[in-house]
């Protein structure tokens, strides 16, 4: 009984010892997209609305587990200006421009491929900074992309296609909820310690 608990934390110092051995990496990023809107099903007769001038930036945390396999996390800053064309009234309404920001937390896999491409995707968690005429963005989302890398000694510069969805599991409710669906690019530094 007593061998069978030595083993077990021997086998755990031992893990713990070469997971100190990996490496980590932190990188700061910039993007741009195009994105929108979307529900499930359209409706006839509502106003309409049009995301523009928006970009993002953020940091990344990597923790590499093993030369091929990453856990990436970080915090990720969406600003855009949404144009709200209201439904067509007898009464004139302008068209207006709310201001929209929000905050993404990935909790995401890395997966490098060969030595200069990386795949990665997962969850996001979503808090919306700003009140809009649109659905809150508070909630669950996930993401996916593939990129390039070049590394320089500890320094490695990356570009990230990606695609995002936000609000998949929305933590207001509401009926034919509106979604932030993102397709986007990502490029950044990061520096390896």
């Amino acid at each position: 009984m007593i061998n069978k608990y030595l083993l077990i934390c021997s086998l755990l110092i031992l893990s713990l010892d070469s997971f100190g051995q990996a490496q980590n990496e932190l990188i700061i990023y910039y993007g741009a997209s195009s994105s929108e809107f979307l529900r499930n099903e359209s409706l006839i007769g509502t106003g309409s609305s049009e995301i523009k001038d928006q970009s993002e930036f953020g940091i990344k945390y990597l923790k590499h587990l093993n030369e091929n396999i990453a856990l990436e996390t970080g915090v990720n800053y969406h600003n855009s200006t949404i144009s709200i064309k209201p439904a067509f009234t007898v009464e004139t309404r302008e068209v207006r421009d709310e201001n929209f920001e929000l905050i993404s937390v990935p909790i995401m896999v890395n997966y490098t491929l060969w030595k200069y491409f990386f795949v990665n995707g997962g969850a996001l968690i979503d808090f919306q900074i700003t009140q809009n005429s649109t659905n809150s963005q508070d909630g669950i989302g996930y993401a996916f992309g593939i990129g390039g890398q070049y590394d320089i000694q500890d320094l490695t510069i990356f570009i990230n296609p990606n695609f995002k969805k936000h609000s998949l599991i929305a933590f207001e409710k509401s009926n034919n909820h509106q979604k932030l669906t993102e397709l986007g690019i990502q490029i950044g530094l990061g520096y390896k310690f």
